[in-house]
């Protein structure tokens, strides 16, 4: 009986398993077949969704924020001892950066800048704007120059970018327009930002061109290998529309000008040989045709008494007053096409020192660079050889002494002498940088940034940089007051401190220090980058900037 019992028992466990697992498996069935709805309509949902992220990215352009305000210190002592200066010079400076995607393989990107003085430029005494003619709005220095209130195109371009090169493990990237050419590889350091193209040790401007990136790493198996090849306008010689400058008789809207300065053109190549993300080696090389420079082009009627500054711009008067009524360009100092440049540097650049000795050095950054300069001046004109009025003086003076009391009366007599035209002056074909020679120049450029020790986030930078007689850099744009600190024929030093105040402020304090060797640093390629002591400058009765500093404190908003 017992026996009985338990068969039935376990016959009846069988059954009542058997019914629950049949009605496990319909529940599942069921649900099963909800899921897959489920799918479906999420499929659904997500290509409505795409759809309309598809309609938003090609109505609106991603926007960022790089706005600065900034106050500078800048102070200058000129050969001479004279010194001049800036107690408070306030500026506001908007980048807003724009970024709009229609695909994954093309980009457009740009740049409006705003960078102002605060406040109004009144007329100066003589009726004319304090910054009114200048080169503060020379297009290679837009948005890096404080010259208006007027909001301008820093960047425009369009980048096209792809994994494959024809096939092979090579990728690539080809871009058009105005490209990036600021606050490039090591300059970006003290701002705080992200590296732009190219190398800021010899090339930090303004420009409009084209590049082509190739990614060499996959082939090579050399990790970070690049090279890329740069092509860029600086000045297109075109007639402007409606111009009268042949009377009636037009010359055509925008055809090339014969009288003008020709069209300056720069092709170059940045060459990335090693860049395992710690450790980097960078280089870059270029040339430009075509470039210009101001020359002393005729010394009859430099010392007239109708003109009462015979600088680069002049005032006449017809009553021979000292307040003129017109204003132009001094007919003894002329603009023109001189010759080329040519230049290279090669970066290396450590970001963290050593592996793991400690925090503070696997957090500190080093780079040194070597940069040089070469120009080919095309000796097409004449100027005026201001070796020749040396010796001249010197033998009339009988002394080579520049700060005698009869050297300098010698010179005297001698510029009188050329500008009544009683003696003629000693020309010499125009030459680049003074000289008729192809010269070369160069310039070696360090620094470190490290963590501030008495602050949590907060970091520390040095950088030094030394430039020879004729080094000559495309720096012109460099951000600082002062002038371009890499352009320096002589020695400069630079501390800052970068401390970030929340998620989007950051506080900055810079203090740059120049000392020039030579004349000429700041200049274009012509007479007015010739180099000379400043002793030598002082016997030609100038009296240029010798030590210039510009000690600023900023606050940046950016997102």
């Amino acid at each position: 009986m017992r026996k009985k019992i338990i068969v039935l028992s376990a016959i009846a466990a069988l059954t009542t398993a058997s019914f629950a697992s049949t009605e496990v498996e319909d529940r599942l069935s069921e649900m099963e077949a909800k899921i897959k709805k489920l799918e479906k309509k999420l499929k659904k949902s997500n290509k409505k969704l795409n759809k309309v992220k598809a309609h938003d990215a090609g109505d609106n352009i991603k926007w960022g924020v790089d706005f600065r305000t900034a106050v500078d210190k800048i102070d200058y002592e000129t050969a001479e001892g004279k010194e001049y200066g800036n107690d408070a010079l306030l500026t506001n400076r908007l980048l807003l950066n724009m970024g709009y995607a229609t695909s994954e393989n093309t980009i457009f990107k740009g740049a409006l800048s705003y960078h102002k003085v605060f406040g109004a430029a009144p007329a100066a005494e003589n009726g004319y704007p304090q910054r009114g003619y200048g080169y503060d709005s020379f297009d290679w220095v837009n948005a890096q120059s404080a010259n208006s209130d007027k909001m301008t195109v820093k960047e425009a371009y369009w980048l096209y970018m792809n994994d494959t090169f024809m096939g092979t493990d090579v990728s690539w990237t080809a871009s058009v327009g105005r490209r990036p050419s600021t606050n490039g590889l090591l300059v970006n350091m003290r701002n705080d930002t992200k590296a732009q193209s190219p190398l800021g040790h010899i090339i930090d401007v303004e420009f409009d061109g084209a590049s082509f990136k190739f990614g060499l790493d996959k082939v090579t198996g050399i990790d970070g290998m690049s090279w890329k090849l740069c092509l860029g306008r600086g000045l297109s010689n075109a007639t402007p529309r409606f111009d009268m400058s042949g009377g009636l008789d037009s010359k055509g809207d925008y055809s090339e000008d014969d009288a003008a300065l020709d069209t300056i053109d720069l092709a170059g190549f940045i060459f990335v040989p090693y860049d395992d993300g710690q450790y980097s080696v960078s280089t870059n090389m270029f040339k430009a045709n075509n470039l210009p420079g101001f020359e002393m082009v005729d010394m009859t009627g430099a010392m007239s008494s109708t003109v009462t500054n015979t600088g680069m711009m002049k005032f006449i008067d017809s009553d021979e007053n000292n307040i003129s009524d017109s204003w132009a360009f001094n007919e003894n100092v002329g603009m023109k096409t001189i010759g080329d440049l040519s230049g290279a540097a090669i970066s290396f650049k450590a970001d963290g020192i050593g592996d793991g000795i400690n925090d503070f050095l696997d957090d500190t950054t080093f780079f040194a660079s070597w940069a040089q300069s070469k120009t080919n001046p095309d000796n097409n004109s004449m100027t005026m050889d201001m070796n020749a009025v040396y010796t001249m003086v010197a033998q009339s003076a009988q002394t080579s002494d520049i700060e005698s009391t009869e050297f300098k009366t010698a010179f005297e007599n001698a510029m009188s002498a050329m500008a009544s035209g009683d003696m003629d002056a000693p020309m010499k074909e125009s030459g680049m940088l003074g000289s008729t020679k192809s010269e070369t120049g160069t310039s070696i450029y360090m620094g470190v940034q490290m963590p501030c020790l008495l602050t949590e986030d907060g970091r520390i930078g040095v950088e030094y940089n030394k430039g020879s007689k004729y080094w000559r850099s495309f720096t012109y744009a460099e951000d600082t007051m002062a002038g371009s600190k890499l352009a320096t024929r002589g020695s400069a030093w630079e501390v800052y401190y970068i401390k970030p105040l929340n998620e989007a402020l950051r506080f900055e304090v810079r203090y740059t220090s120049i000392s020039y060797d030579y004349t000429g640093s700041q200049a274009f390629f012509g007479d007015d980058g010739t180099p000379m002591t400043m002793a030598e400058a002082k016997s030609f009765g100038m009296d240029p900037i010798e030590k210039a500093t510009d000690l600023r404190a900023s606050i940046t908003y950016r997102f």
